[in-house]
C-alpha cells in the first residue's frame, strides 16, 4: 500500500525528503552481525534488549547513557554488547543511494530549496554530516532528536513549517513510512510515501520537476 497526495496545479516552492530509507540505509543488524555469530541470537537481542521501541527515545532526544542505564543493570554480562550501540553507531549505516545523491543535486541545481526532516538521534546528527557530505547541501534539517519530537507527531510537521517558513500546499513531502506520510498530508503537505527511484521521478514529474532518466533507472535504494 501506498500514499500520494498531489495537487498539481499547485507550483512546487520546496521539496521535504526522509533521509533513512530513503536516502540512507540505517539497519542495527549491519553492526551486530560482527559482534553476535548466529544470527538467531542476533535476532533475539535486537527483539528483546535494543529494540526499536527502545531506540524510540533515541530519536526522541534521550541521550544513549540515560536510556541503556536500565538496560545495562538488567543485563550486566551484554552490556559490552548495549555500549557497542552508541560506540559504533556509524556502523549501523549503509551506503547511500548513489541515484538519490544525484537526483537530489540536480533538484538543487534546479534552484527548488531542499529540506531534511528525519527520525535520527540529536547525538549522532554531527556524525552523519561528517560521513555523509551530501546532508550539508540541504537548505535546512529538522532532526527530531534536537528537537525532542518525532514523526509522525503533528508537532513535528508545525515545527517543520515554522522552521523554514514552508507553505505546505506548495511543499512535496516524501517518506518511506505511510504513517509519516498520512500525517504530513494532514498538516498539509502534498506527499508520496517513497517506492523506489523511478516512482519518485514519476512523482516529481507530475509536480513540475524535471529529472534525467539517467539519474534514477539504477534502483540501489536502501535494503532493509
Amino acid at each position: 500500500m501506498r500514499a500520494d497526495s498531489t495537487t498539481p496545479a499547485a507550483s512546487t516552492e520546496a521539496i521535504v525528503f526522509d533521509l533513512g530509507g530513503v536516502f540512507i540505509e540505517w539497519n542495527p543488524r549491519n553492526l551486530y552481525r560482527k559482534l553476535i555469530p548466529s544470527e538467531a541470537v542476533m535476532e533475539h537481542f535486537l527483539e528483546t534488549i535494543c529494540t526499536p521501541t527502545w531506540h524510540l527515545q533515541l530519536d526522541a532526544g534521550v541521550s544513549f547513557t540515560t536510556a541503556a542505564e536500565p538496560l545495562m543493570a538488567k543485563h550486566r554480562p551484554l552490556r559490552s554488547l548495549i555500549q557497542a550501540y552508541n560506540d559504533r553507531f556509524d556502523e549501523m549505516w549503509g551506503a547511500p543511494s548513489s541515484a538519490l545523491v544525484q537526483m537530489l543535486a540536480e533538484i538543487q541545481l534546479s534552484g527548488v530549496p531542499t529540506y531534511a526532516a528525519t527520525n535520527w538521534p540529536g547525538e549522532y546528527w554531527k556524525l552523519a554530516l561528517d560521513t555523509f557530505p551530501f546532508l550539508r547541501s540541504f537548505d535546512g534539517a529538522l532532526v527530531s532528536g534536537l528537537i525532542g519530537v518525532t514523526k509522525p507527531s503533528p508537532a513535528f510537521y508545525q515545527t517543520l513549517t515554522t522552521t523554514f517558513s514552508l507553505t505546505p500546499a506548495r511543499t512535496l513531502f516524501i517518506d518511506d513510512r505511510l504513517d509519516n506520510v498520512y500525517a504530513a498530508s494532514k498538516a498539509g503537505y502534498r506527499t508520496h510515501q517513497f517506492l523506489d527511484n523511478l516512482d519518485l521521478r514519476t512523482f516529481l514529474l507530475e509536480n513540475g520537476l524535471s529529472i534525467n532518466q539517467g539519474d534514477v533507472d539504477e534502483d540501489d535504494r536502501p535494503r532493509w
